[in-house]
């Protein structure tokens, strides 16, 4: 029984970690995936009494920690997506993929430095306000720069384009770094809330059914959108 318990774990551990490969290459678990890394954090919790950080450190985890209960916040209906097992979701995905990891070891670095420039604490010490305001920021400046490449490849279509080539255009500045983190950290926070139990108890997802077709109705996105300040 102890080698069938062994190979089980294995084989867990295996899926979890071609999910994680397949994370950065795809850009999105489904369902039945995220729910896999749900279980297998679940397991250790139940096991341990708590989830132990594989990939982040202490200080690192604390701030996804509290990222993720500032993209997805406790209501009067649910907890957060911290509540709902995000940053154990985010740190077992990292320690199976590098270029996962260092994306969010890079990238928590540069909130902190970010965070010292502007207020002289990390972000963890800075408080909500400054917290929700750095957050704020980045969301403004990654609409920006959507819609700048979007100007920028319907002009590059122009016949003018030709004669304005050599000309460079305003990018994102100093944020652009913290964008392409945020990004990753938003998308895997509202990703773990919302297929954990707790987001799924939120939508109220009425449990499994033998289907041919699955769409997730209109309402439930539009709810899912709305639910995250930073959406």
């Amino acid at each position: 029984m102890s080698d069938l318990v062994s190979f089980e774990a294995f084989d867990r551990r295996e899926l979890v970690r071609k999910l994680a490969l397949a994370l950065t290459a795809m850009g999105t678990l489904d369902l039945a995936d995220a729910q896999h890394v749900h279980e297998e954090a679940r397991r250790e919790k139940t096991a341990r009494g708590a989830y132990t950080p594989k990939a982040l450190k202490p200080h690192e985890y604390k701030t996804v920690t509290r990222l993720a209960e500032l993209i997805v916040p406790a209501d009067d209906v649910s907890g957060s997506a911290a509540d709902a097992g995000a940053p154990e979701f985010i740190d077992l995905l990292c320690s199976h993929n590098e270029q996962l990891a260092d994306i969010y070891h890079g990238g928590l670095a540069w909130l902190d430095a970010e965070m010292r420039k502007r207020h002289g604490s990390s972000f963890l010490e800075a408080g909500e306000g400054p917290q929700t305001a750095i957050l704020d920021a980045l969301v403004a400046a990654d609409r920006t720069e959507r819609e700048r490449r979007t100007e920028e490849l319907v002009y590059r279509r122009s016949p003018d384009y030709k004669d304005f080539s050599g000309y460079t255009v305003n990018r994102a500045g100093g944020l652009g770094p913290g964008i392409h983190f945020f990004d990753w950290v938003r998308k895997m926070s509202v990703d773990a809330f919302y297929t954990s139990p707790i987001g799924i108890k939120d939508l109220g997802y009425m449990g499994n059914r033998a289907v041919s077709k699955y769409d997730v109705p209109p309402e439930c996105l539009e709810y899912a959108l709305k639910r995250s300040p930073f959406a």
